[in-house]
């Protein structure tokens, strides 16, 4: 049997039906929500919200901004679109249902917005690009005596913010210096580790997916030296043979450059709350 809960709670907000858990509602205490189930205070609020004759609730708000609110209220955190240009109202509704929390951190994001200082209020999303050469390292005669794969060096491109929260001191900025500005781009970074997996162990810690990869074939070219110019009819077999053997021509046949395109959604590191 069905808790109380549990109960399902419909909604019509401003025209726009919603399906919910009463318990959802009623996560953030002291709310607007829990008017609708005490028939003495709703009765008392009857301009803004009653309770229609098929048992749903009908509240005389702006439906899509009560997307972002209900959102809220089943995840704990407030993701809105990229250029969102609608948190002054949004705040509002918070302000009418009451959500307290969610409207303290819509006001500091507010007066940080004025003041063009994002840092701590705006978590942006973007992408964050990884970037390698690499190889496939081989011993002497194909022996597979040493780590197989072979990295040279981990680039990073992206916005500087970004990276830096991401990566923190991993991250080698010596190449791309004194870059503050909150919106720079920059292609010039690299990790301090060589460590693909640690990498991306990072990204997925702070809510990076991967959305695309592109990589470049084995070269397969011929090592350095054994260019061979027009003039000569004949090459050294012997040696020929002796740099095919060795590790190093292998490592160049089998360079390669690969991209690794993360990318994380929007979101305001102020609305992620607890509201358990």
């Amino acid at each position: 049997m069905t808790s109380d809960s549990n109960q399902i709670i419909q909604l019509n907000v401003g025209g726009i039906s919603f399906s919910t858990m009463k318990e959802t509602l009623l996560r953030e205490p002291n709310s607007f929500f829990e008017t609708l189930f005490v028939p003495e205070k709703l009765e008392k609020v009857s301009k803004f919200a009653i309770l229609l004759a098929n048992g749903s609730y009908f509240i005389d708000r702006d439906g899509y901004l009560f997307t972002f609110i209900l959102d809220y209220l089943r995840n704990g955190r407030l993701i809105v679109p990229q250029n969102f240009d609608n948190l002054i109202r949004l705040r509002d509704e918070a302000e009418f249902y009451q959500l307290y929390n969610l409207k303290k951190y819509l006001d500091n994001y507010a007066v940080k917005k004025k003041s063009n200082d994002f840092s701590g209020i705006l978590e942006n999303g973007g992408y964050i690009t990884l970037g390698y050469r690499g190889t496939f390292a081989f011993g002497r005669d194909g022996q597979s005596d040493v780590k197989f794969r072979k990295l040279q060096r981990i680039l990073v491109c992206g916005k500087v913010t970004l990276c830096r929260d991401v990566f923190g001191d991993t991250l080698n900025d010596s190449r791309d210096p004194d870059r503050d500005e909150y919106e720079r781009y920059t292609s010039r970074l690299y990790l301090k580790h060589q460590s693909l997996e640690k990498a991306c162990d990072m990204l997925a810690e702070k809510g990076f997916k991967l959305v695309a990869t592109c990589c470049s074939g084995a070269n397969g070219l011929t090592p350095i030296g054994l260019t061979m110019c027009s003039n000569q009819n004949t090459i050294n077999q012997q040696e020929l043979m002796h740099q095919r053997n060795s590790s190093e021509y292998e490592e160049q046949r089998w360079a390669h450059y690969t991209e690794y395109i993360f990318y994380r959604e929007p979101m305001y590191a102020g609305g992620i709350l607890s509201i358990q």
